[in-house]
């Protein structure tokens, strides 16, 4: 990596407050009679979310892919269309972050961060792809999600259940339930929650009544005979996206592997002793925040440099790769893949072959 780029990265998130703050004083003296109308609590709301903007520059910097910070930027056009706000404020977010970044660093680093904040101002200019239901509502698991979705808006996680359950008596497989049920009304209530149809609170709702209801469906999962094969699972420190890859394990239990799922946040030292403890055949690392990706190569590395790093097969996944996905052998693992369902074939696929 650019030395400029390590320097640049370390003072970002550094001062990321401070830095955060003079993009907002700048852009409110920009737009004075706009930001009148949100007070002080908008005054600060502004400040976290130009700073929430500075590690996604940083990791599309240090990766020298502007693709990083456009996608971001992307997301955030959609949500601030969701809440009526006029594309002009984040153009002139980025175009007051490039002026505060500039009296930061010296000329010769300028180069490395301006063409992203230009390629993310562009995006702006550009109109919003489509965004369809991620249920449809033309097959049984379909009809089931949209059925568990609508119980979970209206707060009935009770209801909720009974219809995941149901479902399971009936022969639908679990599997099923995963991958069309459970994924797809996250993905869904995800979209209803950018588009400003559902407040924060409700999204968390449903991801927390979604984990407990996929704990009931233990006692089918943890039935499989044994194979003799096991894998640990988390997600890399900081990262507290854990839903995908709890599936990932249970997919793994289903299959007869015997998993150590550790959870969202944990620190490289865990994954290591969890692995060496339980003899880990394969470790799988999700990240889904794509400034994630700088972390995931570190602790990849000391996992390699660890006794049991140099046994165990290393697979990844998680938007934070899915974003990147033809460049995943950069992180140093020895697989990826995309969902539960290949994760089990490729697992097989690089314990048999050698790959």
């Amino acid at each position: 990596m650019d030395d400029r780029a390590i320097i640049f990265e370390n003072t970002l998130l550094q001062k990321q407050g401070e830095i955060a703050e003079k993009i907002v004083d700048m852009q409110y003296g920009r737009q004075p009679e706009f930001w009148k109308a949100f007070g002080p609590e908008g005054r600060k709301t502004s400040i976290r979310d130009a700073a929430y903007h500075l590690p996604f520059l940083s990791e599309s910097v240090t990766a020298g892919d502007s693709d990083i910070f456009t996608g971001y930027v992307l997301w955030v056009k959609q949500l601030f269309r969701g809440l009526n706000f006029p594309d002009d404020v984040m153009k002139q977010t980025l175009r007051c972050t490039a002026q505060v970044l500039k009296e930061y660093f010296e000329p010769s680093v300028h180069p490395l961060f301006l063409p992203h904040i230009e390629a993310g101002i562009r995006e702006m200019d550009r109109p919003l792809p489509g965004s369809g239901s991620f249920i449809d509502k033309t097959t049984e698991a379909g009809k089931i999600a949209d059925r568990y979705i609508k119980a979970l808006l209206s707060g009935d996680r009770r209801t909720a259940s009974d219809i995941v359950m149901s479902a399971v008596n009936d022969g639908m497989p679990v599997k099923t339930i995963y991958l069309e049920v459970f994924q797809n009304s996250q993905y869904e209530i995800g979209r209803l929650w950018l588009n400003n149809s559902i407040s924060v609170a409700t999204e968390h709702f449903c991801s927390a009544a979604t984990q407990s209801i996929m704990s009931q469906l233990y006692p089918h999962i943890f039935s499989t005979e044994r194979i003799g094969r096991t894998f640990v699972a988390a997600c890399i420190g900081g990262e507290l996206h854990e839903i995908g890859v709890r599936m990932v394990s249970d997919f793994f239990e289903m299959e007869g592997w015997d998993t150590y799922y550790l959870g969202a946040n944990t620190p490289v030292s865990s994954i290591i002793k969890a692995s060496e403890e339980n003899s880990a055949d394969i470790i799988g690392l999700s990240a889904a925040m794509p400034y994630h990706r700088s972390l995931l190569r570190k602790t990849i590395k000391q996992i390699r440099e660890s006794e049991e790093g140099k046994r165990a097969r290393i697979m990844i996944g998680g938007n934070a790769v899915n974003l990147k996905k033809e460049g995943w052998k950069e992180f140093g693992a020895d697989a990826y893949a995309p969902n539960a369902q290949q994760a089990i074939q490729i697992a097989g696929k690089i314990l048999s072959d050698g790959l």
